[in-house]
């Protein structure tokens, strides 16, 4: 209000008119009353009435000429207040929106001095702390937040002032009692020449409420997948405990039995078997229950396969390439079970206990398609159109897995040696 009262004050216009208006009335009354009295004197002895009458008439002229200057002052006054009253209302007006944003904001909004002492509130916070905004005019900040004292609230109003985009969360004291958490942020600003703090405090309860509903169905969630891969893990032992009993029967049919054909058909059943249980071995071993690292897997595999059909006097090299690959449990047994048969005919078929024996097996992703090489140093094969028509039930097994399963192609050459090049697609890798 004084601002706009200081603005119709200052207005040129309104004191130039009014100047004006009293300079014309007042040259006017006095020629009035010049004229007035020279006419009364040439009729009149100035002897006997002069004094009395010019009197009157200087005092009916006087009040003739401020009665113009009183009356045009109030015109100039009302219209002052009519434009003063117009400009309020404008005022007014183009404030309500920001008024009402500002009363019906969902956060409290409050307005400190640099000492803490609130000079506005909102809507807002007065239904989240149960005072009127009569009743903030006499707080300070550590009325309402029990986390400050009279010393600690200037040093956190400066700090403010000082922080871009300054936060905390912190907690507020209702009116009867009730501490409940809130996040504060805030700002500092300047007004009219001076500095103020303006807060932003948003009900935490909710949240927080939801934050340690969601922890707790965590931590719940975290306890069940431990025990889901500790029964998983449990499984995979049992089982490659189930497929070695399975093999140590068939090792014992193989003991009891004279028959030569037999005790090799058993020797292959038990490391088919193995190559299998293996998967379920790494499996309860390792840290991961849907993938397996294909070298580890791989190295132990030859190794195993080595033990069973390698002599003491037989000389290996293997060379293993294998990128770092991991395998899901279905297509670790596919591969498992595939380069099983082919590591077992090199072993049974090309090796000789005189020589050096050389195994290659690679193995690359190169594009969207895995790389399989298998070679060894043998004699090779004269005919291998022989090997793509052999009804045995190891390359009945190897093309069986290889077109079916792995949706692949499979190739053998002589290549100082017999080579077999798989070429599969890049599925069921991590």
């Amino acid at each position: 209000m004084y601002n706009l009262t200081r603005t119709f004050f200052n207005n040129n216009k309104i004191a130039k008119h009014f100047s004006i208006t009293f300079i014309l009335v007042g040259i006017g009354g006095l020629i009035f009353l010049d004229k007035l009295i020279t006419i009364f004197f040439q009729h009149n002895d100035i002897t006997k009435q002069g004094p009395l009458t010019f009197g009157i008439l200087f005092i009916i002229s006087t009040g003739i000429i401020l009665y113009f200057i009183i009356n045009h002052m109030q015109k100039v006054i009302k219209n002052i207040d009519k434009a003063y009253n117009d400009l309020k209302q404008k005022e007014k007006d183009r404030l309500a929106p920001y008024e009402f944003a500002l009363d019906n904001s969902v956060d409290a909004i409050h307005w400190f001095t640099l000492d803490g002492k609130f000079i506005y509130v909102n809507n807002a916070t007065c239904k989240l702390d149960g005072y009127t905004k009569e009743e903030f005019e006499d707080l300070y900040l550590e009325d309402i937040d029990p986390n400050f004292t009279r010393e600690t609230a200037p040093l956190c109003m400066q700090e403010i002032r000082d922080t871009p985009n300054w936060r905390i969360e912190t907690t507020h004291r209702k009116k009867d009692g009730t501490i409940y958490p809130v996040e504060v942020s805030g700002h500092g600003i300047i007004y009219n020449g001076k500095e103020y703090i303006c807060a932003f405090a948003r009900d935490m309860t909710q949240r927080i409420a939801y934050r340690n509903e969601i922890t707790n169905m965590n931590e719940e969630l975290q306890k069940s997948v431990k025990e889901k891969e500790i029964l998983l893990k449990e499984i995979h032992h049992r089982v490659k405990n189930n497929m070695e009993i399975i093999s140590s029967l068939l090792n014992m049919q193989a003991h009891k039995s004279n028959d030569i054909k037999f005790k090799e058909a058993m020797i292959e059943s038990r490391s088919k078997i193995h190559a299998m249980a293996l998967v379920h071995e790494f499996l309860y071993l390792g840290e991961n229950l849907a993938f397996i690292n294909v070298n580890e897997y791989i190295e132990k595999l030859i190794e195993d396969i080595k033990e069973l059909y390698i002599s003491n006097n037989t000389r290996i090299d293997v060379d293993l390439n294998i990128d770092k690959l991991e395998f899901s449990i279905n297509r670790c047994i596919q591969v498992g079970m595939v380069l099983h048969e082919l590591c077992v005919n090199a072993l049974k078929y090309a090796f000789k206990e005189d020589r050096t024996n050389l195994l290659c097996i690679h193995m690359n992703l190169i594009g969207e398609n895995i790389v399989v090489k298998i070679r060894d140093n043998g004699e090779g094969l004269s005919n291998l159109d022989e090997l793509e028509k052999s009804d045995s039930i190891g390359m009945q097994l190897i093309h069986s897995i290889v077109d079916f399963q792995l949706h692949g192609t499979i190739d053998f050459k002589n290549n100082d040696g017999l080579e077999c090049n798989i070429i599969f697609p890049e599925k069921e890798i991590k």
